[in-house]
């Protein structure tokens, strides 16, 4: 993905700076909030076929877990504004063989803008409305999408 001075402030922090370049750190931090995202998708009660919009992706965490499940076949709609954390899932989709169930759109969860109106199921999102000024125009497009 190249130097990480290249990537816009979301990608930098999310991919290097969050725990200071150390990767036993960020195993670590990564193990921890695999049973958050776990207790979301079971919340979520993903059927066969369900469309999932990661809004605000960031490194796929919820995107990822939702395709990795068990005994159910979901699609996943990586959405963020980061195009360089986008082009990681797109790079992470690829390596583990799911890219076919997988599409990327780059876009504020504000509007949401490139993922229709009713195409989803599921709409998940972590650590990104706290960052949104216009929170009800982001559950306005959360809700559309649905």
């Amino acid at each position: 993905m190249g130097d990480f001075r290249e990537l816009d402030v979301w990608a930098r922090w999310l991919l290097s700076e969050r725990c200071g370049g150390n990767a036993e750190a960020l195993e670590h931090q990564v193990a921890a909030l695999i049973p958050f995202r776990d207790k979301v998708l079971d919340n979520a009660r993903l059927k066969n076929g369900d469309v999932v919009l990661d809004a605000g992706c960031g490194d796929g965490l919820i995107g990822f877990g939702a395709l990795l499940r068990p005994d159910i076949n979901v699609r996943v709609v990586f959405s963020d504004i980061s195009q360089p954390l986008l082009e990681r899932c797109r790079e992470a989709a690829s390596e583990l063989g799911l890219s076919d169930r997988c599409s990327f759109s780059l876009t504020p969860i504000e509007t949401l803008a490139g993922v229709d109106s009713q195409s989803v199921d599921v709409v998940t999102t972590r650590s990104v409305l706290i960052y949104v000024d216009d929170k009800a125009k982001a559950f306005e497009a959360c809700f559309r999408v649905l």
